[in-house]
Order: C-alpha cells, then structure tokens, then sequence
C-alpha cells in the first residue's frame, strides 16, 4: 500500500514538474512574450522597455474596443473584425518602426504570426455565429 502511494506521489510530482502551469510552449497570456522579441531581434533594454509598452497599449486598446461592443449589444461583422484587425497591425508595425532598426523590422516581420485560437478560419475552433 505504501509503494502505491508513494508511486502515485512520485508520478504526480513528475508530471507536475514536466508540465508548469500555465499557457503551452509558443503561447503566452497577453501578447507576446517581451523576452523572446528581446532575444529574437536583439533588443537593447530601452527598445525592450519601449516595445513592451507599446504592446501594452494596443493590448488595452483591444479591450476598450471590446469592452464597448459588449456593452452596447452589438458584434461586429468578420469583415469588421477583419479591417479592425489590420489596422491595428499597420499601427503596431507603425509604432515599431520609430523604436526598431530596419534590421530589426525586418526580424519583426518575418516572424510567425499569431493565429486566433482555433487556427486559421475553417480550420476547427469554436462555430460562428
């Protein structure tokens, strides 16, 4: 009995160890990961500083949005979230531009774009409504 227990203990503790809480490898809460843009495009501390505020900012932007569509009853349209999606892209790279080198800019660009959860549309994920 006591080697049972203490299996299961050894069992849990392993798996606890091998799988911290949290969000899954390559996914983070609340935008990207400051760190890894930091080692990715060599950031020096200022851009570092810099940019995280920037994603700060379009990230409280977002749900200011949000927050007001809740509010008032409404959704938008795909073609809404879509065109309001792009913009805040074209404002993000904006911003990014007056804080990183071109070289840099170019890191940024090229990096793997995040996709909504779910995947690409009508790749699985929740049904529309």
């Amino acid at each position: 009995m006591k080697r049972t227990v203490l299996f299961l203990a050894l069992a849990a503790s392993s798996f606890a160890l091998a799988n911290p809480p949290g969000p899954p490898p390559g996914m983070s809460r609340g935008g990207p990961p400051i760190e890894r843009l930091t080692q990715d495009l060599g950031l020096d501390a200022n851009q570092a500083a810099q940019v995280k505020t920037i994603f700060e900012q379009q990230r409280a932007k977002m749900e200011a949005e949000r927050a007001q569509f809740e509010s008032s009853g409404t959704r938008p349209t795909r073609e809404e979230m879509h065109a309001r999606h792009e913009q805040a892209n074209a404002e993000l790279r904006a911003q990014l531009a007056n804080v990183l080198t071109a070289e840099q800019l170019a890191k940024f660009d090229a990096l793997p774009k995040r996709q909504p959860p779910g995947g690409p549309p009508g790749q699985g994920g929740p049904p529309a409504r």
